[in-house]
């Protein structure tokens, strides 16, 4: 079977500066595995269409390949089956664009949604007149079966597969989930040579991921899963609740397959649990240490600060790391662990920055405000404490608002409670916009104190103002100029 995977074009809000170019990670890793019985090619659209922003209302952009350029590549390629990702629902709406660009082309070619939304609203995505089949949880072996079997036209045998929806005889049918993938040594690293790898090379030069990623890049995920109870977190809506590592040989074979092959020389670790087991982390240290492979390293995603040690530090910088961010996501104990439901005590937080500090590994802060419980005073708190781990070392904080995502138990909450705007929608969800009201704040009380809470960064701007010149009163005219300046720019996490 020809099958074509497709990277949606994005929304991108404006607030959000130029758009940062990322390599779809999950895509890869399912075109491995079609690629073992299948000929599969991969549209990445935002990358290949990046420098096309196309204005779609006064706040957002919409980011990525036109419908008209989607058509012609469908259309030189014909594929018998198109897969189509959409890792978060904000996006979706581009998403069932691109399958209705892809059924005027020709009807009878088959399409697919995979990713956190069709896991997470798999009827909603069938009712969509192009959709044919939505597959949930991890998609590698779930795709590998429904495309075998629509190649055989096994059409009797679709109620076998586990982690599928579909239609028949105008009734919804959702099968049971599939057991999450246990062995990950056991997947083909990701097919990165479908990819444009220098296209994400190009525009990162142009504009750097964290204005520190500035060579050679590539994206890696060494473990799937986590074991929290975070409510506002939706990656357990595809990757599980188990936490699952790849061996640390594994890991590193990929790394000196990057190295080796794309003159990789900085990675991106987009775990949610990197550094869960110590002892398999110090490994993959090692192993880069002794393999001799010059490249640098961050987890932009986050680790548990209660899984940091100096030991384990010490080695990750000495293997390459340069940055990680640790996520109490407030400055409230209370927030945090009744409210959140984070079993995580920020004492810990304090230590560990304080530790990657004295080892010299950058360190950022992950804060949402706006949960359903919290109170405007909580928020206020929030913004002190990340003013004490300033203190104490960390350098750049990432205030979110807090976004109901389906699946999640936030959303749960903000639906039963009836705090969810009246506005609240797909296309809601991608305008970075406060979506959750209660009696305790108002959506424009949260925009406010995200404003204020970016004076956080700001502040060490100014310490690197006055540092780096000499006359003080020009240094604090530069400062008063910059912070004269109203920033509007809401900082909004999403996994891809």
């Amino acid at each position: 079977m020809r099958v074509c995977l497709i990277n949606p074009p994005r929304i991108h809000p404006k607030g959000w500066g130029k758009p940062v170019v990322y390599p779809p990670i999950g895509i890869t890793y399912v075109a491995a595995v079609l690629e073992r019985q299948n000929e599969v090619s991969i549209i990445d659209s935002p990358t290949e269409g990046w420098r096309n922003l196309e204005q779609i209302d006064e706040t957002n952009y919409r980011v990525g390949l036109t419908n008209k350029e989607i058509t012609n590549r469908i259309k030189r390629w014909s594929p018998d089956i198109v897969g189509i990702n959409i890792p978060f629902s904000g996006w979706s709406k581009a998403a069932f664009e691109v399958a209705s660009v892809v059924k005027s082309v020709d009807k009878d070619i088959i399409t697919v949604l995979d990713g956190l939304h069709p896991s997470a609203r798999p009827v909603d995505c069938l009712s969509h007149p192009n959709i044919d089949f939505v597959v949930r949880g991890e998609a590698e072996y779930t795709m590998f079966e429904l495309v075998g079997a629509l190649e055989q036209d096994i059409t009797e045998d679709l109620k076998k597969i586990e982690g599928i929806g579909f239609i028949k005889n105008g009734k919804n049918i959702i099968t049971p989930p599939r057991q999450e993938i246990q062995d990950l040594d056991a997947l083909p690293f990701p097919a990165r040579h479908l990819l444009p790898m220098e296209i994400y090379f190009d525009a990162n030069k142009e504009n750097p991921i964290r204005g520190e990623i500035t060579k050679r890049y590539a994206i890696m995920m060494t473990s799937r899963g986590c074991p929290h109870e975070c409510i506002f977190c939706s990656n357990h809506i595809v990757m599980g609740k188990t936490w699952r590592g790849r061996s640390p040989e594994n890991v590193v074979d990929e790394i000196e397959h990057l190295v080796r092959t794309y003159s990789i020389k900085q990675i991106d670790f987009f775990d949610d649990n990197m550094t869960l087991i110590k002892k398999r982390a110090e490994n993959i240290c090692d192993l880069i240490m002794e393999r001799g492979l010059d490249i640098e390293w961050y987890v932009p995603t986050g680790v548990r600060a209660d899984t940091i040690d100096e030991e384990l530090l010490k080695k990750m910088k000495a293997s390459g790391c340069r940055g990680i961010r640790f996520a109490p996501e407030s400055g409230v104990q209370r927030v945090v662990s009744q409210i959140i439901k984070k079993n995580l005590n920020l004492q810990d937080v304090e230590k560990a920055v304080v530790l990657a500090k004295k080892v010299g590994i950058k360190v950022g802060i992950f804060f949402i405000l706006g949960l359903v419980g919290e109170t405007k005073e909580d928020m206020k708190e929030t913004i002190r404490y990340a003013y004490k781990l300033r203190k104490l070392g960390a350098e750049n904080f990432h205030f979110s608002i807090a976004t109901p995502l389906y699946g999640t138990e936030l959303y749960e909450q903000a639906k039963r409670g009836g705090f969810l705007r009246e506005d609240f929608s797909d296309e809601a969800l991608a305008r970075a916009e406060p979506l959750i009201e209660t009696a305790e704040f108002t959506a424009e009380d949260v925009r406010e104190l995200c404003l204020q809470a970016n004076v956080v960064n700001q502040t060490i701007t100014r310490n690197k103002i006055v540092k780096a010149i000499r006359d003080p009163k020009k240094a604090m005219s530069i400062l008063k100029a910059l912070l004269g300046k109203k920033r509007t720019k809401l900082e909004t996490e999403v996994s891809y």
